[in-house]
């Protein structure tokens, strides 16, 4: 009895341990949805996990993930341009802090406690909250998609990676229990993106899926039966949320006939009124950008009856398209590292451990298409979600590693 009591105390710390270091990840699959400073509470969650896995491990870990993760000094660089326009132009804060965090957090991160099954949780977990979080919002509290906790775009665009890992999960898997589960979690995925009406985010989650698949059919291991399992669970899923759909579609409708009437003033006018502006913002500031400056540009190029009413006093935080938001913000060096935080990865997971390779390139190509109409990487959960998976995925591919 003793003996017993003795094995269930170890394996009781060692939990306890693992999950102290997993608190970050297990923030990104619920907390993440429900605050609006939810990435603020992920620093301290992060700090946790650093003093956690120090005690454990160490300084060991922090040497070899320094040493051969090269996706952290790329973020070391893209942080220290970052930090040189906060004093140069006066860039916001919330990429920095984001930045250092995740740097922080892939340093002293020991990637062998982040295992298959474990992923496997967290995506089961993250999404059924972010179903939870969908339903809630948008169909109990009736909230306008800009009124929820965190805007309903990035929302999506997190419920979409938590989309890419059950798909990926589901193809690489051989229990069958385990098969049943992802196909579960990647139907209610996809109704939580229809439920939230964000085309953006539907858009680059459907060619992250179409990716993935032409991905195992290059690789000769797709399995027919999948293939068609998985046609008919979205048309199925299309077909039960017809109507939320169909609302969107007149939605789009109404706003395409808008702008062919020349009216720009529907939330798609508007945005194409940002995105023809840019050239006139950055003329003289195309190396460094603007920081936050360009509001002041904005202001001028009004007054001298170059942008609209309308556009004027929207007041924009942002230009609803990550590299034009870049570009504008941070200039043409600071769009340069944006795009090498995209591409790079790539490379660097070329030839390594398929599931890690599927699951990092579905997230890129995700933010990537989600980034011509957002900036899902100037929110600092999304920004997390991001850095931090990518980050975790290379180093676990590197090591060799597959996700046991």
């Amino acid at each position: 009895m003793m003996k017993n009591l003795i094995i269930e105390n170890r394996m009781f710390k060692k939990h306890l341990i693992n999950g102290l270091i997993l608190l970050p990840f297990i923030w990104l699959s619920t907390g993440i949805y429900f605050t609006h400073n939810s990435d603020k509470t992920m620093v301290f969650m992060t700090i946790i996990s650093i003093i956690t896995s120090l005690t454990i491990f160490k300084f060991k870990v922090v040497k070899n993930n320094f040493k051969n993760n090269r996706f952290i000094w790329l973020l070391i660089i893209i942080l220290s341009y970052n930090l040189f326009s906060y004093f140069y132009n006066g860039i916001s804060s919330q990429e920095i802090r984001t930045l250092t965090a995740s740097i922080l957090l892939l340093g002293c991160f020991p990637y062998n406690i982040l295992t298959k099954k474990n992923l496997s949780i967290l995506t089961i977990i993250g999404t059924i909250f972010g179903f939870i979080g969908t339903c809630y919002f948008s169909k109990i509290l009736h909230l306008q998609r800009d009124q929820w906790p965190v805007n309903a775009i990035p929302f999506s665009t997190i419920v979409a990676t938590y989309l890419v890992f059950s798909l990926v999960l589901f193809l690489h898997t051989k229990s069958r229990k385990i098969k049943i589960t992802m196909l579960m979690m990647f139907i209610i995925n996809i109704s939580s993106l229809i439920l939230s009406e964000t085309r953006g985010a539907i858009l680059a989650a459907s060619i992250a899926i179409i990716f993935i698949l032409a991905s195992e059919l290059n690789l000769n291991k797709i399995n027919l039966k999948v293939v068609a399992i998985s046609i008919v669970v979205i048309f199925g899923m299309f077909f039960i949320l017809k109507k939320p759909i169909d609302q969107r579609i007149d939605q789009t409708a109404v706003e395409y006939h808008k702008i062919e009437s020349g009216n720009l003033t529907s939330s798609v006018g508007l945005r194409l009124q940002m995105w023809e502006i840019a050239p006139k913002l950055i003329e003289n500031n195309i190396i460094l950008g603007l920081g936050k400056e360009h509001l002041k540009k904005l202001d001028q190029l009004y007054f001298q009856g170059l942008i609209s009413k309308q556009l004027y006093e929207a007041k924009t935080p942002h230009y609803h398209n990550q590299y034009i938001d870049k570009i504008i913000k941070t200039g043409l060096i600071g769009l340069i590292l944006f795009l090498s935080l995209l591409i790079i990865p790539v490379f660097l997971l070329r030839k390594k451990n398929i599931i890690c390779q599927q699951l990092s390139i579905g997230i890129i190509i995700t933010f990537s298409i989600a980034s011509l109409t957002d900036v899902p990487f100037n929110h600092g959960q999304t920004l997390f979600i991001y850095l931090l998976f990518i980050g975790f995925f290379y180093t676990s591919s590197l090591n060799k590693e597959k996700v046991k």
